[in-house]
Protein backbone atom coordinates (compact mmCIF):
# COMPACT_ATOMS: atom_id res chain seq x y z
CA UNK A 1 0.00 0.00 0.00
CA UNK A 2 2.58 1.76 1.13
CA UNK A 3 4.67 1.73 -2.41
CA UNK A 4 1.32 2.57 -4.51
CA UNK A 5 0.81 5.78 -2.03
CA UNK A 6 4.79 6.70 -3.52
CA UNK A 7 3.71 5.78 -7.09
CA UNK A 8 0.87 8.10 -7.20
CA UNK A 9 2.50 10.71 -4.94
CA UNK A 10 5.71 11.15 -7.90
CA UNK A 11 2.52 10.72 -10.68
CA UNK A 12 1.12 13.92 -9.20
CA UNK A 13 4.19 15.69 -8.49
CA UNK A 14 5.53 15.15 -11.95
CA UNK A 15 2.15 16.50 -13.62
CA UNK A 16 2.76 19.85 -11.44
CA UNK A 17 6.07 20.64 -12.28
CA UNK A 18 6.42 23.92 -14.42
CA UNK A 19 8.77 22.14 -16.59
CA UNK A 20 8.03 19.68 -18.36
CA UNK A 21 11.51 18.39 -19.71
CA UNK A 22 11.75 15.70 -17.27
CA UNK A 23 9.21 12.82 -16.16
CA UNK A 24 9.09 11.05 -19.46
CA UNK A 25 8.15 13.93 -21.85
CA UNK A 26 11.06 14.62 -24.14
CA UNK A 27 9.08 16.88 -26.32
CA UNK A 28 10.32 20.74 -24.92
CA UNK A 29 6.52 22.54 -24.51
CA UNK A 30 6.86 26.19 -26.54
CA UNK A 31 3.42 28.44 -25.48
CA UNK A 32 2.26 31.10 -28.27
CA UNK A 33 0.16 33.80 -27.15
CA UNK A 34 -1.03 35.56 -30.13
CA UNK A 35 -3.74 38.65 -29.16
CA UNK A 36 -6.15 38.36 -31.82
CA UNK A 37 -6.65 36.79 -34.77
CA UNK A 38 -4.82 39.07 -38.35
CA UNK A 39 -2.39 38.24 -41.28
CA UNK A 40 0.45 40.43 -39.80
CA UNK A 41 0.35 38.78 -36.62
CA UNK A 42 -0.42 35.28 -38.19
CA UNK A 43 2.80 35.93 -40.31
CA UNK A 44 5.01 36.71 -37.31
CA UNK A 45 4.10 33.19 -35.67
CA UNK A 46 4.42 31.31 -39.03
CA UNK A 47 7.80 32.94 -39.41
CA UNK A 48 9.15 32.10 -35.75
CA UNK A 49 7.78 28.43 -36.26
CA UNK A 50 8.80 28.08 -39.60
CA UNK A 51 12.76 29.39 -38.36
CA UNK A 52 12.38 27.39 -35.35
CA UNK A 53 12.03 24.10 -37.73
CA UNK A 54 15.25 25.31 -39.61
CA UNK A 55 16.97 25.31 -36.72
CA UNK A 56 16.05 21.93 -35.61
CA UNK A 57 12.85 22.24 -33.96
CA UNK A 58 10.29 20.70 -35.23
CA UNK A 59 6.21 20.90 -33.78
CA UNK A 60 5.69 16.92 -32.46
CA UNK A 61 8.92 16.06 -33.35
CA UNK A 62 11.24 17.21 -30.30
CA UNK A 63 8.94 20.14 -29.33
CA UNK A 64 5.61 20.91 -28.82
CA UNK A 65 3.84 23.83 -29.64
CA UNK A 66 0.41 25.01 -28.08
CA UNK A 67 -0.77 28.33 -29.38
CA UNK A 68 -3.69 30.54 -27.65
CA UNK A 69 -5.23 33.27 -29.45
CA UNK A 70 -7.86 35.65 -26.79
CA UNK A 71 -9.21 37.61 -29.71
CA UNK A 72 -8.58 40.59 -27.55
CA UNK A 73 -9.87 40.17 -24.39
CA UNK A 74 -8.11 40.98 -21.54
CA UNK A 75 -9.13 38.41 -18.82
CA UNK A 76 -8.99 35.63 -21.33
CA UNK A 77 -5.56 36.80 -22.23
CA UNK A 78 -4.24 36.92 -18.56
CA UNK A 79 -5.96 33.80 -17.97
CA UNK A 80 -4.37 31.91 -21.20
CA UNK A 81 -1.06 33.56 -20.26
CA UNK A 82 -1.44 32.01 -16.62
CA UNK A 83 -2.17 28.54 -18.21
CA UNK A 84 1.11 29.06 -20.73
CA UNK A 85 3.51 29.96 -18.06
CA UNK A 86 2.71 27.08 -15.93
CA UNK A 87 2.94 24.35 -18.73
CA UNK A 88 5.70 25.76 -20.89
CA UNK A 89 9.83 25.86 -21.04
CA UNK A 90 9.65 28.87 -22.95
CA UNK A 91 6.41 31.33 -24.18
CA UNK A 92 6.47 33.70 -26.69
CA UNK A 93 4.43 36.69 -27.13
CA UNK A 94 2.85 38.04 -30.22
CA UNK A 95 2.34 42.02 -29.81
CA UNK A 96 2.53 44.11 -26.81
CA UNK A 97 -0.34 42.94 -23.92
CA UNK A 98 0.29 38.96 -24.96
CA UNK A 99 4.01 39.70 -24.15
CA UNK A 100 3.15 41.38 -20.70
CA UNK A 101 0.59 39.21 -19.98
CA UNK A 102 3.03 35.65 -19.87
CA UNK A 103 5.86 38.04 -18.40
CA UNK A 104 3.85 38.89 -15.23
CA UNK A 105 2.51 35.24 -15.28
CA UNK A 106 6.07 34.00 -15.56
CA UNK A 107 7.22 36.32 -13.05
CA UNK A 108 4.02 35.56 -10.39
CA UNK A 109 4.98 31.69 -10.35
CA UNK A 110 8.44 32.97 -9.59
CA UNK A 111 9.97 31.19 -12.10
CA UNK A 112 12.80 31.91 -14.67
CA UNK A 113 10.89 30.56 -17.83
CA UNK A 114 12.08 32.26 -20.78
CA UNK A 115 9.79 34.59 -22.18
CA UNK A 116 9.98 35.40 -26.30
CA UNK A 117 8.32 38.88 -27.47
CA UNK A 118 7.30 40.26 -31.20
CA UNK A 119 5.62 42.80 -32.79
CA UNK A 120 5.94 44.73 -30.10
CA UNK A 121 6.41 48.61 -31.04
CA UNK A 122 8.32 50.34 -27.88
CA UNK A 123 9.20 47.63 -25.30
CA UNK A 124 10.91 49.60 -23.15
CA UNK A 125 8.37 52.03 -23.13
CA UNK A 126 5.59 48.69 -22.49
CA UNK A 127 7.80 48.07 -19.13
CA UNK A 128 8.98 44.57 -21.12
CA UNK A 129 12.82 45.66 -20.90
CA UNK A 130 15.22 47.58 -19.33
CA UNK A 131 17.04 47.98 -22.51
CA UNK A 132 17.96 45.74 -25.63
CA UNK A 133 21.03 44.53 -23.64
CA UNK A 134 19.26 44.25 -19.86
CA UNK A 135 16.48 42.58 -20.02
CA UNK A 136 17.03 39.04 -18.19
CA UNK A 137 15.01 36.51 -19.17
CA UNK A 138 12.94 38.35 -21.62
CA UNK A 139 14.01 38.91 -25.22
CA UNK A 140 12.48 39.52 -28.66
CA UNK A 141 12.16 42.02 -31.67
CA UNK A 142 10.40 45.07 -32.27
CA UNK A 143 8.37 46.38 -34.89
CA UNK A 144 8.66 50.13 -34.52
CA UNK A 145 8.72 51.08 -38.31
CA UNK A 146 9.35 55.11 -39.99
CA UNK A 147 6.49 56.58 -39.01
CA UNK A 148 7.95 59.74 -40.69
CA UNK A 149 8.60 58.67 -43.41
CA UNK A 150 5.44 57.48 -43.87
CA UNK A 151 3.99 60.29 -43.02
CA UNK A 152 5.76 62.10 -45.83
CA UNK A 153 4.56 59.68 -48.32
CA UNK A 154 1.06 62.02 -48.20
CA UNK A 155 3.53 64.91 -49.42
CA UNK A 156 4.08 63.34 -52.91
CA UNK A 157 0.15 63.42 -53.68
CA UNK A 158 -1.17 66.97 -54.48
CA UNK A 159 -3.70 68.54 -52.00
CA UNK A 160 -3.12 66.71 -48.91
CA UNK A 161 -3.24 69.19 -46.12
CA UNK A 162 -5.30 67.08 -43.42
CA UNK A 163 -4.83 63.80 -42.74
CA UNK A 164 -6.73 61.09 -40.07
CA UNK A 165 -5.35 58.49 -37.81
CA UNK A 166 -6.85 55.37 -36.61
CA UNK A 167 -5.94 53.33 -33.75
CA UNK A 168 -7.21 51.68 -30.66
CA UNK A 169 -6.48 54.47 -28.05
CA UNK A 170 -5.62 51.02 -25.50
CA UNK A 171 -2.61 49.69 -27.72
CA UNK A 172 0.43 51.18 -26.52
CA UNK A 173 2.48 50.58 -29.64
CA UNK A 174 -0.24 52.76 -31.33
CA UNK A 175 -0.21 55.66 -29.08
CA UNK A 176 3.94 55.99 -29.47
CA UNK A 177 3.06 56.23 -33.04
CA UNK A 178 0.47 58.46 -32.83
CA UNK A 179 2.63 60.42 -31.20
CA UNK A 180 5.35 60.26 -34.17
CA UNK A 181 2.98 61.15 -36.70
CA UNK A 182 1.65 64.21 -35.12
CA UNK A 183 5.26 65.04 -34.41
CA UNK A 184 5.85 64.52 -38.52
CA UNK A 185 2.78 66.36 -39.05
CA UNK A 186 3.79 69.87 -37.61
CA UNK A 187 6.88 69.70 -39.07
CA UNK A 188 5.58 69.35 -42.72
CA UNK A 189 2.16 71.21 -41.56
CA UNK A 190 -0.25 68.94 -42.05
CA UNK A 191 -3.55 68.82 -39.60
CA UNK A 192 -3.94 65.61 -37.96
CA UNK A 193 -7.21 64.77 -36.84
CA UNK A 194 -7.59 62.26 -34.10
CA UNK A 195 -9.54 59.07 -34.87
CA UNK A 196 -8.94 56.65 -31.75
CA UNK A 197 -10.96 54.00 -30.94
CA UNK A 198 -11.63 51.51 -28.01
CA UNK A 199 -12.91 49.04 -29.98
CA UNK A 200 -13.53 47.23 -33.38
CA UNK A 201 -17.11 48.45 -33.52
CA UNK A 202 -16.17 52.13 -33.00
CA UNK A 203 -13.89 52.13 -36.14
CA UNK A 204 -16.60 52.67 -38.84
CA UNK A 205 -18.20 56.00 -37.42
CA UNK A 206 -14.55 57.19 -36.53
CA UNK A 207 -13.73 57.09 -39.97
CA UNK A 208 -17.07 58.80 -41.19
CA UNK A 209 -16.67 61.43 -38.38
CA UNK A 210 -12.71 62.15 -40.22
CA UNK A 211 -14.58 61.95 -43.23
CA UNK A 212 -16.61 64.51 -42.48
CA UNK A 213 -13.72 66.65 -41.21
CA UNK A 214 -12.48 67.08 -44.38
CA UNK A 215 -9.35 64.20 -44.59
CA UNK A 216 -7.62 63.57 -47.87
CA UNK A 217 -5.57 61.02 -46.36
CA UNK A 218 -5.68 58.19 -43.38
CA UNK A 219 -2.63 56.67 -41.86
CA UNK A 220 -3.03 53.46 -40.11
CA UNK A 221 -0.58 51.87 -37.56
CA UNK A 222 0.46 48.77 -36.58
CA UNK A 223 -2.50 48.57 -34.94
CA UNK A 224 -4.11 45.31 -33.80
CA UNK A 225 -7.74 46.12 -33.66
CA UNK A 226 -7.69 48.22 -36.56
CA UNK A 227 -5.56 45.75 -39.06
CA UNK A 228 -7.93 42.61 -38.07
CA UNK A 229 -10.88 45.66 -39.53
CA UNK A 230 -9.50 46.56 -42.67
CA UNK A 231 -11.71 44.80 -45.18
CA UNK A 232 -14.84 46.46 -43.50
CA UNK A 233 -12.26 49.81 -44.09
CA UNK A 234 -11.36 49.36 -47.60
CA UNK A 235 -14.71 50.36 -49.28
CA UNK A 236 -14.84 53.52 -47.10
CA UNK A 237 -11.77 55.03 -48.26
CA UNK A 238 -12.21 53.85 -51.64
CA UNK A 239 -15.31 54.93 -52.20
CA UNK A 240 -14.18 58.84 -50.89
CA UNK A 241 -10.86 58.25 -52.38
CA UNK A 242 -8.95 58.70 -49.44
CA UNK A 243 -5.54 58.25 -49.65
CA UNK A 244 -4.47 55.12 -47.00
CA UNK A 245 -0.94 54.85 -45.73
CA UNK A 246 -0.19 51.85 -43.30
CA UNK A 247 2.88 51.04 -41.49
CA UNK A 248 2.00 46.94 -41.93
CA UNK A 249 2.07 45.20 -45.56
CA UNK A 250 -0.72 42.98 -44.60
CA UNK A 251 -3.06 46.33 -43.65
CA UNK A 252 -2.26 47.88 -46.99
CA UNK A 253 -2.54 44.60 -49.01
CA UNK A 254 -6.30 44.31 -46.95
CA UNK A 255 -6.95 47.68 -48.35
CA UNK A 256 -4.81 49.86 -47.69
CA UNK A 257 -3.11 52.50 -50.59
CA UNK A 258 1.01 52.16 -49.70
CA UNK A 259 3.35 52.15 -46.95
CA UNK A 260 6.67 51.30 -45.47
CA UNK A 261 5.61 48.69 -43.90
CA UNK A 262 7.06 45.57 -41.14
CA UNK A 263 7.62 42.26 -42.91
CA UNK A 264 6.03 40.09 -40.47
CA UNK A 265 7.35 36.73 -41.57
CA UNK A 266 10.94 38.15 -41.36
CA UNK A 267 10.32 39.47 -37.89
CA UNK A 268 9.17 36.02 -36.57
CA UNK A 269 12.09 34.32 -37.80
CA UNK A 270 14.57 36.52 -35.99
CA UNK A 271 12.43 35.93 -32.91
CA UNK A 272 12.50 32.09 -33.91
CA UNK A 273 16.39 32.15 -33.85
CA UNK A 274 16.34 33.54 -30.81
CA UNK A 275 14.24 31.31 -29.37
CA UNK A 276 16.35 28.15 -30.89
CA UNK A 277 19.31 29.64 -29.11
CA UNK A 278 17.46 29.55 -26.03
CA UNK A 279 16.16 25.98 -26.56
CA UNK A 280 20.01 24.57 -27.14
CA UNK A 281 21.17 25.94 -23.94
CA UNK A 282 21.98 29.97 -24.23
CA UNK A 283 21.19 32.29 -21.33
CA UNK A 284 18.04 34.98 -22.64
CA UNK A 285 20.13 37.60 -20.68
CA UNK A 286 23.14 37.29 -23.16
CA UNK A 287 20.69 37.95 -26.48
CA UNK A 288 20.56 41.32 -27.91
CA UNK A 289 16.92 42.19 -28.78
CA UNK A 290 16.34 43.40 -32.09
CA UNK A 291 14.95 46.10 -34.52
CA UNK A 292 13.50 45.06 -38.08
CA UNK A 293 15.84 46.45 -40.48
CA UNK A 294 13.49 45.73 -43.29
CA UNK A 295 10.90 48.27 -44.15
CA UNK A 296 10.11 47.78 -47.91
CA UNK A 297 7.60 50.08 -49.97
CA UNK A 298 4.24 48.51 -50.01
CA UNK A 299 1.74 49.28 -53.02
CA UNK A 300 -1.83 48.21 -53.39
CA UNK A 301 -2.53 48.69 -57.04
CA UNK A 302 -6.06 47.42 -56.57
CA UNK A 303 -6.77 50.87 -54.58
CA UNK A 304 -5.30 53.49 -57.51
CA UNK A 305 -7.07 51.32 -59.80
CA UNK A 306 -10.42 51.19 -57.99
CA UNK A 307 -10.22 55.33 -57.49
CA UNK A 308 -7.88 56.40 -60.49
CA UNK A 309 -5.73 58.15 -58.43
CA UNK A 310 -2.30 58.18 -60.04
CA UNK A 311 1.05 56.77 -57.94
CA UNK A 312 3.42 59.50 -58.38
CA UNK A 313 5.88 58.34 -60.73
CA UNK A 314 9.34 58.32 -57.71
CA UNK A 315 6.46 56.19 -55.73
CA UNK A 316 5.97 54.06 -58.39
CA UNK A 317 9.76 53.40 -59.12
CA UNK A 318 10.50 52.66 -55.59
CA UNK A 319 8.21 50.20 -55.25
CA UNK A 320 8.77 48.53 -58.66
CA UNK A 321 12.48 48.32 -57.17
CA UNK A 322 11.79 47.18 -53.64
Amino acid sequence: MKKQLTIFGLAAMCSSLVSLSGCGNSLKQIGILQVITHDALGADRQGFIDQLEKEGFKDGENISIKLQIPEGDSPTETSMANSLALSSDLVFGIATSSSLALKKAVSDLGASTPVLYSAVTDPVAAGLITSSTDHGNVVGTSDAGPTAKNIDLFTQFSSIDKIGILYNTAEQNSIIQKNEAQAECDVKGITLIDGGVTAQNEIASSLNSMIAQGIKGLFIPTDNTVAAAMVSIKETVIANKIITICADAAATKNGGSLGYSVDYYTLGQTTGKMAAKILNGTDPSTIECSLSDSFPLELNSDFFTATGISVPAAIQAEAEAD
